[in-house]
């Protein structure tokens, strides 16, 4: 992430004007060209223009269209849950803004027993009013009363067709356009990324059907096919007999290049731990097929898992792989092969609060940070169609209860424009006083604060680096080991 600077925002401004004027450009240089009967000034001018104008008329209206497609929903969980859950909820809405944020325009006092039903219906029935069931009525009237005592007063009859909500798996996805020439700058980045993974040790396990992905990798058909035909992944052998691997899970980007000079720190502090990456292209800037769901990406990472021989191992996950290391954590099968976890800018803790689904989908950007947010990832069609129809706020989300008794670092930064760090530090803490690290009586939870930083700046020095580094070579070590971690083993 950049800053909150002048220049920078000058800077992120250009980037994206320059890169959203491409089409437009092109489509009228063809044009242009085509009215005069030759190309204007230059035919390779024009060849490339051709290329924009093609891929825009052909690769982006046509898939911004399918990406509509409605969202599959996990299975409607019963009353019983749905009230356990709401009840988690409710009981961590501190004041009417939290109960209310996910309405906009946010005028409170404007919203109508309609409104609020419409979002209930959402979060928690994945239905909209049309599909709303008589079975549902008195339930649904249980979840208006406890909000209206929340806000302390009654929701009017009726519904305000100026209110709307959040509802992230059904509103319409919103994207951008983006040029030929941004998926070239891609495939260098990430040919610059495969370089230095290659040198650092690692070997890398491509898809059955790389071609369905754009940019295509020319290394694919080379290299080894991954165990599980649609997850490609980076792998550093492991040799220690001491220590355990370590499995990442990383965020919205450009794939893997944020984070090598972190994956080579953890390599070099010790050289017998093998490090898989997991690699989730859907969400790395590229035209890829729909992402695993949390059962095919689970099933996948023990495929991985057991063709590697690790037996136990180590997790972190940075933004929204954080989201995949949390469904590792309530997974019944591999949870128990867990030493430890790093949750880095975490998404799942009080995903039920309005604060991530706001900032990333529909907040309009004003600072540099925030633009750069915004046009490089909410806006990014594939990125966009991930969390618009695959990210499902009921099985992401994860209490502090879901860490008793395990080993787990959490790494907040003060200024993220994504995570309400603050709330999340408080809520995993539960103290006031702000302090750098801060560990629970039974020492298995620690977390770190950096009160200066936006989201994913901590990965770009060594020096803020190195607490992570240290935490997951100490969840490496191998102590006793737990007596299920058989039995997971051998169930499969």
């Amino acid at each position: 992430m950049i800053g909150h600077s002048i220049p920078e925002y000058i800077f992120i401004r250009i980037c994206i004007w320059g890169l959203r004027l491409v089409a437009p450009l092109s489509i009228a240089y063809v044009a242009s060209s085509w009215y005069t009967g030759s190309w204007i000034y230059s035919r390779w001018i024009g060849y490339y223009a051709l290329i924009e104008s093609c891929f825009y008329f052909f690769v982006y209206l046509p898939r911004s269209k399918f990406l509509q497609e409605a969202a599959k929903h996990p299975e409607l969980l019963s009353r019983k849950e749905r009230e356990a859950l709401f009840a988690k909820c409710f009981a961590r809405m501190s004041d009417t803004d939290q109960a209310t944020g996910w309405f906009y325009p946010p005028s409170p006092n404007s919203i109508r027993r309609e409104n609020m039903l419409e979002w209930i219906l959402w979060a928690l029935f994945a239905s909209n009013r049309a599909e709303r069931l008589e079975e549902w009525e008195d339930e649904l009237e249980g979840y208006i009363h406890l909000v209206e005592k929340l806000m302390g007063r009654k929701l009017e009859d009726g519904w305000d067709e100026d209110i709307k909500c959040m509802k992230v798996s059904m509103d319409p996805i919103v994207s951008l356009h983006r040029p030929f020439v941004w998926y070239l700058i891609v495939a260098l980045v990430d040919t610059y990324t495969t370089v230095n993974l290659v040198v650092y040790g690692f070997q890398h396990y491509t898809l059955s059907r790389w071609y369905t992905y754009f940019p295509p990798r020319l290394f694919s058909p080379l290299v080894k096919p991954s165990p599980y035909p649609q997850l490609s992944y980076w792998y550093r052998p492991h040799r220690s007999k001491t220590k355990q691997p370590i499995v990442f899970f990383h965020g919205i980007g450009i794939g893997l290049v944020p984070y090598v000079p972190f994956l080579a720190e953890i390599a070099a502090a010790d050289p017998d731990v093998g490090i898989i990456a997991i690699e989730n292209l859907s969400i790395s800037m590229r035209i890829s097929p729909e992402p695993l769901t949390r059962e095919k990406m689970l099933e996948a990472v023990r495929v991985i898992l057991d063709y590697h021989s690790v037996q136990t191992f180590v997790v972190a996950g940075h933004s929204y792989g954080s989201v995949t290391a949390a469904h590792v954590m309530r997974s019944e099968t591999l949870s128990p092969r867990v030493a430890g976890w790093l949750f880095v800018d975490p998404i799942p803790f009080l995903l039920h609060l309005p604060a991530v689904a706001y900032n990333f989908v529909y907040r309009m950007p004003k600072t540099a940070n925030e633009w750069q947010l915004w046009y490089f990832a909410s806006r990014d069609p594939d990125i966009a169609r991930s969390l618009g129809r695959h990210f499902f706020w009921a099985e992401n989300i994860l209490w502090r209860e879901d860490l008793a008794g395990r080993k787990v670092g959490v790494v907040l930064s003060g200024r993220d424009q994504i995570v309400d760090a603050a709330e999340v530090r408080k809520y995993l803490t539960g103290e006031e006083e702000v302090k750098f690290r801060w560990k629970s009586e039974d020492e298995k939870l620690e977390v770190l604060w950096y009160p200066d930083l936006d989201h994913s700046k901590v990965f770009d020095t060594t020096k803020l680096r190195r607490p992570m580094v240290d935490i997951l070579h100490e969840f490496v070590k191998i102590e006793e080991r737990p007596e299920s971690v058989d039995e997971a083993v051998l169930v499969h």
